[in-house]
């Protein structure tokens, strides 16, 4: 245990490390702070609140359906494509651990990662709240926060499909395209082909709403929880069959 645990710091180091991720969760800082801006303009012209008390959740929603996928594809491309290409892999099998730990060490960091972001955006809203006059009660904030805990599962479950998908690629920007590309065509077949996205990982990308929503049954929340469990599961397992046999 302690071995992956040295192996897990040691890629979150990496990943802190790395100038695009540091752009990434700096743009996350001024992210709701430019919606923010933006739609108080707009005011005027949609006659909407600015910024209400469900800002938080109106700014997950665009976090998840795209700011969100699009760290994955880059943190991704980095600890997969990018280091079969640099052949910096092989400095991870060096050391006495095995396959399976440096895998999970990468997927871990992976998930750190998108904990760390959503916090950062959860807590940039937040602060966007409180500075307009509209911060929020202590029911409205346990919404919130149950609503960011869904997006990390859905998250988690769409990174693992996408980890999987990396295993077929030795180049980070045929992988990064490739991601952008399939991720679009998941998104627009879920409007296309109704059926079949219920089976797409990318489809609930806004598992969050059914959360908050008073209406929702507790059987349909546990179905897709447990379908969002097991498809990561799945995903996961997959990308370790392929990275386990893969020569570096």
């Amino acid at each position: 245990m302690s071995r992956w645990k040295a192996g897990w710091i040691n890629e979150l180091s990496l990943l802190v490390h790395r100038k695009k991720i540091i752009a990434f969760f700096a743009f996350s800082l001024l992210l709701p702070v430019l919606l923010a801006v933006s739609l108080h303009a707009l005011q005027p012209v949609l006659g909407l609140v600015a910024v209400s008390q469900s800002f938080p959740i109106q700014m997950l929603s665009i976090y998840t359906s795209a700011w969100i996928p699009l760290f994955i594809f880059t943190v991704t491309a980095d600890l997969f494509p990018n280091e079969a290409a640099s052949r910096t892999l092989k400095l991870a099998f060096l050391r006495p651990n095995t396959r399976f730990k440096v895998f999970f060490a990468k997927v871990a960091a992976l998930a750190a990662g998108i904990g760390a972001l959503l916090v950062l955006l959860g807590a940039a809203t937040l602060v966007c709240n409180v500075f307009a006059g509209t911060a929020l009660s202590l029911a409205a904030g346990m919404g919130v926060f149950k609503a960011y805990a869904a997006a990390f599962v859905s998250m988690v479950a769409l990174s693992a499909v996408f980890v999987f998908i990396s295993q077929w690629f030795k180049s980070a920007t045929g992988f990064m395209v490739f991601a952008i590309v399939l991720y679009a065509a998941l998104k627009i077949s879920s409007f296309l082909l109704g059926a079949m996205s219920t089976f797409s990982p990318a489809s609930y990308t806004d598992w969050h709403m059914l959360w908050i929503h008073p209406t929702v049954a507790a059987g349909k929340l546990w179905s897709t929880s447990l379908y969002l469990l097991s498809s990561g599961v799945l995903f996961f397992a997959l990308g370790y069959f392929i990275f386990d046999r893969k020569e570096v």
